[in-house]
């Protein structure tokens, strides 16, 4: 029983993806959680930093979201007065205040930290190629 249950989990992509995916985020959210955010809004708001004037839509684009994650998303960061959207007929651009830029500086440090503490726990080529594969694989499945 024990084999058969090994199999069916270690030969699993979508378990695997999953399970890899809590453990990842999860580390991350504890990181962030000294900032009072979670890993999304830490990443929404560094490209929002690094794309001043940036549309939902290419956030929800690039993050592989749907535009109704990315407005709740950044109302909170709104809430918390990191970002300030821009309203011109339909079309919506969200940039960063004086607040999200510095806390961005910050957040950048965060993520370069954990990445660092990854590539030394399981080593730089591996986390590379993992990150190569995960992406092709990424930009080669439909969007569900």
């Amino acid at each position: 029983m024990a084999d058969t249950e090994n199999t069916i989990l270690n030969n699993n992509l979508f378990f695997l993806t999953g399970a890899l995916s809590r453990k990842l985020s999860n580390e991350a959210d504890e990181v962030f959680a000294t900032v009072g955010l979670s890993s999304s809004h830490a990443l929404l708001l560094l490209l929002i930093h690094q794309n001043p004037g940036i549309r939902p839509s290419s956030l929800a684009e690039k993050l592989h979201l749907k535009p109704s994650t990315i407005t709740r998303l950044v109302d909170k960061l709104e809430r918390r007065q990191l970002v300030e959207k821009e309203t011109e007929g339909r079309a919506t651009s969200i940039a960063c205040t004086n607040e999200g830029d510095e806390l961005s500086t910050v957040i950048k440090e965060k993520w370069n930290q954990l990445l660092q503490d990854k590539q030394e726990n399981l080593g730089e080529r591996y986390v590379e190629v993992l990150s190569e594969m995960i992406a092709n694989a990424i930009d080669t499945l439909p969007e569900g």
